[in-house]
């Protein structure tokens, strides 16, 4: 009996060291990371709020981003338009899209405040790492 406490206790003070790990390397990124964006003119009130806003903004985007990717793949695949106009139609849309999106989740969310400028600068930066997946459809 002895022993089944022994091992409850250690793993609860390794679920603990644990935890106080996690809230410190929390705490260490808010200070950065809450000057960087107020730089940009983004304020929250807690870092747990910023992620609910980033997972709401995954959320939502989740199946819009599933639409706005399948017209440039189709286009593609049916041979209306070349790769690089696909790529082009691609940033438009999901920049589009993207903005929206997190737009939208900026106004129902009143403990996160986001600017115009930087919804647009990430958007639009997520929109050209996404350029790489209309590699290979243009052969289908």
């Amino acid at each position: 009996m002895g022993g089944k406490v022994k091992k409850r206790i250690a793993i609860l003070i390794a679920c603990a060291v644990l935890a106080a790990g996690m809230m410190a390397v929390a705490a260490s990124l808010d200070m950065p990371s809450e000057t960087i964006m107020r730089w940009f003119g983004a304020s929250y009130e807690s870092l747990s709020t910023m992620i609910l806003y980033v997972i709401f903004c995954g959320a939502l985007g989740f199946p819009v981003q599933i639409l706005v990717k399948a017209l440039p793949r189709a286009l593609l695949m049916l041979h209306r338009i070349s790769m690089r106009r696909a790529k082009v139609l691609l940033v438009v849309l999901d920049t589009a899209a993207l903005f929206l999106t997190m737009l939208l989740v900026d106004w129902l969310m009143s403990t996160v405040l986001v600017g115009y400028v930087i919804l647009l600068l990430v958007a639009l930066v997520m929109a050209v790492l996404s350029m790489d997946d209309l590699e290979g459809w243009e052969s289908r």
